[in-house]
């Protein structure tokens, strides 16, 4: 038995038990490639941010040396 337009879990069962299963792994497949992109978001964003914190780490680094290297001119 066949459903006509959207299944949702309130009319899956409606469906026999092998199109359950087949809408199941269907669904858990699409979830699995959500997640995967989301994953890869995240990743990236953390790059980012390390990056970012890594060249602030580095400005910091230049300005301290710059101030003792004034410090000891005067």
């Amino acid at each position: 038995m066949a459903i006509s337009g959207r299944i949702t879990r309130w009319n899956a069962y409606q469906l026999s038990s092998y199109e359950q299963l087949q809408y199941h792994r269907e669904r858990r497949a699409q979830i699995r490639e959500e997640i995967a992109k989301m994953n890869a978001q995240a990743s990236s964003l953390t790059s980012v941010q390390m990056q970012k914190a890594v060249g602030m780490g580095d400005l910091v680094s230049r300005m301290a040396m710059e101030r003792i290297g004034l410090s000891k001119k005067a």
